[in-house]
């Protein structure tokens, strides 16, 4: 029985693949678009799904909030591979305010947030060498052993807000099965699509 809510309907899908085995359903492919019109994706993890829209959260120099900066614009893709089943999910963002920014980082772990301190000032710049950053790591972690870790300047998190949904289910025993959402105004449309 399909949903009348396509964000419950995600998290029907997504609870589904995890029973099935997979430890953290919850990454996509996100994809923007440069100034040059030039698409780009590659693969996040999925911190929260609401009515509200699909929370992820990266570091403020990167190439993707450089894109998000000029074009709101972007697609997610969710591949189940064990159920084989797919989702694509299109619409705009927004930026979380720095209050909620910190409502998430002080729910992160620790070593995540080290991590993450470890590396997000260079992220996706050339380096000399990886040793470098673990280097870093292990000083953080010596000097932030029992103590709070403050918000890093670099933490932000985006808000998808989706404007349509596209559920594909693989099917062997009978043509597969597509159903499609659209946002009209403040409700969602459902109508079948061939596969």
């Amino acid at each position: 029985m399909v949903q009348s809510n396509p964000i419950m309907e995600l998290n029907l899908w997504l609870a589904n693949e995890h029973e099935k085995g997979v430890s953290n359903p919850n990454h996509a492919v996100l994809s923007t678009v440069s100034l040059e019109n030039t698409p780009h994706s590659r693969v996040i993890a999925i911190r929260e799904i609401t009515d509200e829209g699909l929370v992820f959260f990266t570091q403020r120099r990167t190439r993707k909030v450089e894109e998000l900066s000029h074009n709101l614009s972007v697609s997610l893709v969710f591949w189940l591979e064990l159920l084989q089943r797919e989702i694509i999910i299109e619409g705009k963002v927004i930026a979380l305010d720095e209050k909620e920014n910190a409502r998430y980082w002080e729910n992160y772990p620790q070593w995540a947030q080290i991590r993450f301190l470890s590396y997000a000032p260079t992220s996706m710049q050339e380096i000399s060498s990886k040793k470098l950053l673990e280097t870093k790591r292990q000083e953080l972690e010596k000097y932030f052993e029992n103590k709070s870790i403050p918000l890093s300047l670099e933490y932000c998190g985006f808000r998808v807000q989706p404007e349509r949904m596209v559920f594909y289910a693989y099917r062997t025993d009978e043509l597969s099965d597509v159903w499609e959402y659209t946002r009209k105004e403040e409700s969602w449309h459902l109508c079948t699509l061939s596969p």
